[in-house]
């Protein structure tokens, strides 16, 4: 006979499995999370996707789930559960929300499970950009304390000194309590919480108390209203007390104050309801509402007009200044002695290139562990850049650190990589061009950039890697520190400038002060009629004019605030025009080492004051070192224009970032101002030494010789 089987009802059943399987499953999350070694191939490639997804703070609802499901296998009560569940999202929130903005304000760390995946990068970048990062802190902290009070803490409460009935009443009701058997003869003198009871409070000892008919499962009042039924009782009994002799009889006889002051506040409402059922009080008559009164304007003060001196004709006025267009009938110079036009294309096999060239590039970042894809080419005058969407997950310093195996790889001189690039989440690796195209002077100058362009001071810094022609005005920087190895395109980036200057501003208008101890680049110039003095080639006369340069600066200054004027635009409009003045000096270093503070004292002073006064600085060096560029001197200057230098410190020491070690030179150049805080890659335009001789000669010519000082 076979045996019956006994039910055992500790024998597991398939829920009983299916929350064990949920168990493992929530811990093999946790050591994908933490990039286990445990966990596999696939367990990394899952814990790379939580991370990047959901965040590193995932980890609280998995601990969470595996709570839930132990209590279930282990029969423990879990109380609110769906206050727990609000808590454990909030907690979750909150950790993503501190990961992210954590990220945002700059702090990284090596932990894989530090990452704010989408849900905390999106709230600290939404709350960071609109309110700023001190109440983005108080918004982390405000969502931890939610996340508190909702599993229960009491921080968000505040304790009384009254006591709640309410909440005692709510929690005795959730206890069972045993029955008591009625008291006989009970004194309430004797009990000392008598008038700490509810209905003691409502009810007095002398008014009696509303009787209850006890139901089954409800209690009803037997009086509908027992609350009025008490006070009118309270009422009668008070009108029943004989009146005080001592008292008149049109005075009223005044309550004595009771101690209380919730049985006063009884006596109060009693009172009230007797007189509203008596009749005696009324509503409040219904006020007139009262008119505004016009407001009284004060009478505006007159205003005396300066009338016109009759000493001034309106037909002398149109004489001078028809005389004096006739002095500069032939400026500005024609477009046509910059050289032809030029126009810049990229045939299809290049096109063709540059796209292998692209896919050699995701090749050799896949050898490497860097998962991305190619989003962009662009193909620059002396660059290709390809702007890469890197994968889920992939550190931007991974990429940062394959320049070099990557120069390798495509057989080119140098590999720069901006990641990443200013206003868009890409990568960009910029690549040598396969065909160096020569930018010239003249696609500049005949642009609707250049044309269109409100500064008086235009230089012409190039164009974009894209395309797009980028000009500044030396009013707006007020000053610019240019620095570059031998051959990189420095000095013609310098005759450019000066070009766009002299072309957009008259003689009367422009003055350049020269200074040039080499003795090689601005000997062209000794015709320009835009010159204040003959370039300047020796140490001496060099610092004397510096030194008649912060005189200078001094003396408009006191013009300016003796006419109650900030800067040299507002004083022409009202006084005699004083011309700008831009001083050159193509080779700092020389300077530096010859007379070191003497030089650096007349150059921080003018930094920091002639701006304002219409006096700018252009200083370029070879040498870009600690000794020639100061840090008081890079302080006073925030343009910077970096051309190809040697070393890594050199390029720190100019544009205080890597990248102009990596340039490929011939005009290849990184600019940063304060408008830019990253830099910006462009190609200097040339102009050659020829076209150069024809521009002096022809203003020499047309317009005249210039008045020079002598230092």
């Amino acid at each position: 006979m076979p045996r019956r089987r006994k039910n055992n009802k500790n024998q597991g059943n398939l829920g009983e499995l299916l929350l064990f399987g949920i168990i493992i499953f929530c811990f093999y999350c946790i050591l994908a999370l933490f990039d286990s070694s445990f966990t596999g191939d696939s367990g990394r490639e899952w814990g790379q996707y939580l991370r990047s997804a959901w965040g590193g703070a995932f980890i609280v609802p998995l601990f969470f789930v595996i709570y839930l499901c132990i209590a279930k296998l282990f029969r423990f009560r879990v109380p609110r559960v769906p206050r727990q569940v609000l808590g454990t999202l909030q907690l979750y929130i909150s950790f993503s929300f501190m990961l992210g903005f954590l990220r945002e304000t700059g702090w990284k760390s090596d932990w894989t499970l530090f990452q704010p995946g989408g849900i905390g990068s999106g709230l600290a970048k939404f709350f960071v950009l609109n309110i700023g990062t001190f109440i983005t802190l108080l918004l982390v902290i405000a969502s931890f304390i939610l996340s508190a009070y909702l599993f229960g803490s009491k921080i968000l409460k505040i304790s009384l000194p009254v006591r709640n009935f309410s909440d005692s009443d709510s929690e005795s009701e959730n206890r069972p309590r045993p029955r008591r058997k009625p008291r006989e003869n009970y004194n309430s003198s004797n009990d000392p919480y008598f008038e700490d009871k509810p209905e003691n409070i409502l009810f007095p000892q002398k008014i009696p108390a509303p009787k209850f008919k006890v139901y089954d499962d409800a209690i009803q009042f037997s009086d509908p209203m027992p609350l009025l039924s008490a006070l009118n009782a309270k009422a009668e009994i008070e009108s029943m007390r004989i009146p005080d002799p001592k008292l008149k009889q049109d005075d009223t006889q005044q309550p004595e104050p009771e101690s209380d002051p919730m049985k006063a506040a009884i006596n109060m409402f009693s009172t009230l309801i007797t007189s509203l059922d008596e009749g005696k009080m009324s509503a409040p008559e219904k006020r007139e509402p009262l008119k505004r009164q016009k407001k009284i304007r004060r009478p505006l003060p007159s205003i005396n007009t300066i009338e016109e001196s009759p000493a001034i004709k309106p037909d002398q006025v149109k004489d001078s200044n028809q005389s004096q267009h006739d002095e500069i009938a032939n400026f500005p110079p024609p477009i046509d002695i910059y050289g032809a036009k030029q126009v810049i294309e990229f045939d299809k096999d290049l096109i063709k290139s540059s796209e292998k060239q692209g896919r050699q590039i995701i090749s050799s970042l896949k050898n490497y562990g860097v998962n991305a894809s190619i989003a962009k080419i662009v193909n620059g005058a002396s660059v290709t850049q390809y702007q890469l969407e890197l994968a889920p997950g992939v550190k931007v310093s991974r990429i940062l650190e394959l320049a070099n195996d990557l120069a390798m790889s495509l057989a080119v001189t140098s590999v720069r990589i901006e990641a990443p690039i200013w206003g868009t989440h890409y990568a960009g690796v910029e690549v040598p061009a396969l065909e160096r195209k020569i930018i010239p002077l003249r696609n500049i100058i005949d642009s609707e950039e250049f044309i269109n362009s409100r500064a008086k001071l235009i230089m012409p810094l190039g164009c974009k890697i894209d395309g797009e022609i980028f000009i500044q005005g030396l009013e707006s920087m007020p000053h610019i520190l240019i620095a570059g190895s031998s051959g990189a395109g420095k000095s013609v980036f310098i005759n450019s400038c000066i070009l766009g200057m002299c072309a957009n501003c008259r003689p009367d208008e422009l003055k350049l002060l020269m200074i040039d101890t080499r003795q090689t680049d601005f000997a062209i110039y000794e015709n320009l009629s835009h010159l204040i003095a003959t370039p300047i080639y020796d140490v001496k006369t060099a610092l004397k004019a510096l030194n008649w340069a912060l005189h200078e600066m001094q003396e408009r200054t006191e013009k300016f605030s003796s006419a109650k004027v900030r800067n040299l635009a507002a004083y022409n409009r009202k006084n005699e025009k004083l011309p700008r003045i831009v001083i050159i000096i193509n080779e700092l270093a020389d300077l530096m080492y010859s007379a070191g503070n003497e030089t650096e004292s007349l150059i921080a002073r003018l930094a920091q004051k002639a701006g304002a006064s219409g006096i700018y600085m252009i200083l370029a060096t070879q040498t870009p070192s600690n000794d020639v560029i100061t840090n008081l001197i890079k302080s006073n200057i925030p343009a910077r224009a970096a051309f190809t230098v040697q070393t890594l410190e050199d390029s720190k020491n100019i544009i205080d970032s890597s990248g102009a070690e990596r340039l490929t030179g011939k005009g290849d150049m990184l600019f940063r101002s304060s408008g830019y805080p990253l830099p910006i890659r462009l190609q200097a335009p040339f102009i050659e030494d020829e076209k150069i001789s024809d521009f002096v000669e022809y203003l020499s010519n047309n317009v005249g010789f210039p008045d020079l000082l002598k230092f």
